[in-house]
């Protein structure tokens, strides 16, 4: 009986050998990290494994067998068929066989040796290849993503997917809407209208608000596969979605409903709360994280928030710490899925939006840029400098994901809805932003009014009423904000212009700032800094600029039109003709091709999204206001 080196050597590199590749042929686009691999399979069983053996060669021995098959289950679906099972019954098979092999010294060297060979090959063997799918089409949204960063980055190698796309691409400019709001440009990249046409105005607006429809509604319309990922708006998902269409809203949806229903650990890992009381499937991380596992997100991925979930825990981490920490791992999360689902669903078209520049962008830039911000120490550029840089890295390890499980010849369009800069204007030489939830708890209009802070503005939209009753209660508060002056002057403090259902309120220029400001507010005296946050250190130092980005890429590219400048109201029009889609009435845009002839597409309505919750039924509630918070874009 051999209890040496060699014989548990053979035994710890079948099992690891079995189990690794239970999970390729189970999950395969999750295995993209070989030294993640070697750690998880065959070096920390080991202990357990060994341990065992102990007590009983036997039973080390069926803790072996038996690992395999713990893979199996922990990584395999519900609707997974049974010829899953023969990997591990085959290890198991092989293990013992090799068990009796092996009881003389010779016999056990050769078998390590024999088993050695065998876990390299599954190590090294490369990862079965996505299938053939039919998308056509990608869309990909990057919020906040400028030239000026972009550029640097490339030139020094850093982002090679981007590269790829450019290497045959077309790349311009994309002139922004004037207000650079995002759920406001997001829905005019999606509808090709203005916001007086498509009706969205603010975060507090539904997908029943829309007036036109987005490009994505007409293909449902003429029965073609479509797919949307973390796209503002897109929730609850339509009713009728076919299995080749899918929809993973964007996570301020006020709960996970997805299409297909297993991508909502998604929403339940970045959120932490459970979905509504109608839902009975466990929400804890543990059970997110498995499910996680199950759809095909990365072990490099599930690496990097162990990594991330453990090092939260040490001394001296905070706040600003984990902030863009935990915006780069959401990216990759939601890079891998949005890969798996265009390698199982193959949608024609299908759309992503990662969010994560826009948010780190707003908040680290003085880091990256201190001679602009004389409160960053040394310390603190040296330690976040190369967050938002970081954050480029890791979109464009998602980019990678995603062109690796489309076909050769996809077509792919990359914008942002507005560029960045560094926010150096000032109000009397401070650094002055609007404490939005506060203003709107002064006036007195909790739950009928929604403001969110974009950069030094606020943006106020009503929540109640019809149209004309929100303009009339607009009306009323524009004549209050006028009002508000610095007791003793009478200069107003607000700027205040009407548009589209919305006043957008600025902090109006004044030389200096008295060191007792209070502010008068109707009858009421407050102070200065209840409503309006004058610190000389910015928490936000980014702010928007009007210059986003766009680049066509594949074989569409040798149509595109050259011009190193487009708006934003481009865009769906060009989406429409690469896809052969007829040009909606309310269009002022028109497709960024040299081709491109009205006769060949033809005109027609684009069917509004049909959804059973009405713009009544939503409220503001305080997860909301805490996830815009996050993001920047509430004070």
């Amino acid at each position: 009986m051999i209890r040496g080196f060699w014989y548990w050597l053979m035994v710890l590199l079948l099992s690891g050998a079995a189990s690794l590749a239970v999970v390729r042929l189970t999950i395969p686009s999750c295995v993209d990290d070989r030294l993640t691999a070697i750690v998880l399979f065959y070096i920390l069983p080991i202990p357990v494994i060994l341990l065992l053996g102990r007590i009983h060669r036997l039973v080390g021995v069926a803790a072996a067998i038996v690992l395999p098959f713990i893979w199996l289950v922990l990584a395999m679906a519900a609707d997974d068929t049974l010829r899953l099972w023969l990997a591990p019954l085959l290890a198991a098979l092989v293990l013992l066989w090799a068990d009796g092999k092996t009881r003389t010294s010779s016999g056990a060297r050769r078998g390590g040796w024999s088993a050695l060979v065998l876990a390299v090959v599954v190590l090294a063997w490369p990862n079965p290849s996505p299938p053939a799918n039919g998308t056509r089409l990608l869309l990909l949204g990057v919020d906040g993503a400028t030239w000026t960063r972009l550029d640097p980055l490339l030139a020094a190698g850093r982002l090679p997917n981007f590269a790829r796309l450019l290497e045959d691409g077309h790349r311009a400019r994309l002139r922004t809407l004037p207000s650079m709001y995002s759920p406001r440009v997001w829905s005019t990249l999606a509808t090709g209208c203005l916001p007086d046409q498509h009706g969205i105005y603010c975060f507090s607006n539904h997908q029943s608000d829309f007036k036109v429809g987005r490009i994505w509604d007409r293909l449902r319309a003429d029965h073609r596969t479509f797919g949307t990922c973390g796209w503002y708006f897109t929730w609850p998902p339509l009713d009728g979605l076919g299995e080749h269409d899918f929809v993973v809203p964007s996570m301020l949806a006020p709960d996970d409903a997805c299409h297909p229903s297993e991508c909502g650990f998604f929403w339940q890992l970045w959120n932490g709360a459970r979905a509504g009381p109608d839902r009975t499937a466990d929400t804890s991380p543990a059970a997110a994280g498995l499910q996680a596992f199950r759809f095909g997100v990365s072990l490099s991925t599930l690496r990097q928030a162990v990594f991330e979930r453990v090092g939260s825990r040490f001394p001296g981490r905070n706040e600003t710490d984990m902030g863009w920490r935990n915006r780069r791992l959401s990216a990759r999360l939601q890079g891998d899925i949005f890969a798996e689902l265009l390698r199982t669903r193959g949608s024609e078209f299908a759309a992503v939006l990662f969010n994560q520049v826009d948010a780190v962008s707003h908040r680290y830039w003085k880091y990256m840029q201190p001679e602009f911000f004389p409160e960053v120490t040394t310390e603190d550029s040296a330690r976040y400098g190369e967050a938002i840089h970081a954050t480029y890295e890791v979109i464009d390890h998602a980019l990678g994901r995603i062109l690796d499980n489309c076909p050769d010849d996809v077509d792919v369009i990359l914008v942002s809805d507005h560029g960045f800069r560094p926010a150096l204007r000032k109000v009397a030489d401070r650094n002055m932003r609007i404490r939005t939830e506060h203003l709107v708890a002064i006036l007195g209009l909790e739950g009928e009014i929604f403001g969110t802070n974009v950069d030094r503005k606020v943006y106020l939209h009503p929540t109640v009423g019809s149209d004309a009753e929100r303009q009339a209660l607009l009306d009323e508060i524009a004549g209050t904000l006028v009002e508000i002056h610095l007791v003793g002057e009478t200069e107003p403090v607000f700027d205040v212009e009407m548009s589209d259902l919305t006043l957008c309120v600025r902090i109006a220029s004044r030389p200096s700032l008295p060191d007792d400001a209070r502010l008068q507010i109707g009858d009421a005296v407050h102070d200065f800094e209840d409503v309006i946050n004058a610190s000389q250190e910015w928490h936000f130092s980014g702010e928007h600029h009007p210059d986003g980005v766009y680049i066509l890429s594949g074989p569409a590219a040798v149509r595109a039109s050259g011009v190193d400048s487009l708006n934003v109201i481009d865009v769906a029009p060009t989406v429409a003709a690469l896809l052969g889609l007829p040009v909606s009435l309310f269009w002022s845009g028109r497709p960024a091709l040299t081709d491109f002839t009205l006769t060949d597409q033809g005109l027609a309505e684009y069917p509004l999204p049909m959804s059973d919750v009405s713009n009544a039924d939503i409220e503001v509630t305080e997860e909301l206001k805490r996830k815009l918070r996050a993001l920047g874009y509430l004070d």
